[in-house]
């Protein structure tokens, strides 16, 4: 069976980062405040750096712990730039629908 996947829409608020800052400071909240998560589904699906928005797809039996870790992103690259939740999604095509778009 295949594994059921969410896609967790974020922004960036108080600064501009690349695609790979972004990542990087993903990845860094997730090893300190969840350290035991599986990042087996974990991938910075979309990340458009004009707007500041992305969606990160995940398992979802760890949906909570992700989101946790995105809003405890504090730092991205050398500003001080942090991470807001917008919301969850089944399918990328949504996520990008309601989240994505110009607002």
């Amino acid at each position: 069976m295949r594994p059921k996947r969410r896609y967790i829409a974020f922004e960036v608020v108080g600064g501009e980062a690349s695609r790979w800052e972004v990542r990087r400071a993903i990845e860094n909240s997730l090893r300190v405040h969840y350290p035991r998560v599986d990042r087996a589904m974990l991938k910075l699906v979309v990340y458009e750096a004009d707007s500041g928005r992305g969606v990160v797809r995940c398992g979802h039996r760890c949906v909570d712990e992700i989101k946790v870790a995105l809003a405890g992103v504090q730092k991205i690259g050398a500003g001080g730039a942090s991470l807001s939740v917008l919301g969850v999604s089944g399918t990328i095509r949504a996520a990008k629908r309601k989240f994505l778009s110009a607002r």
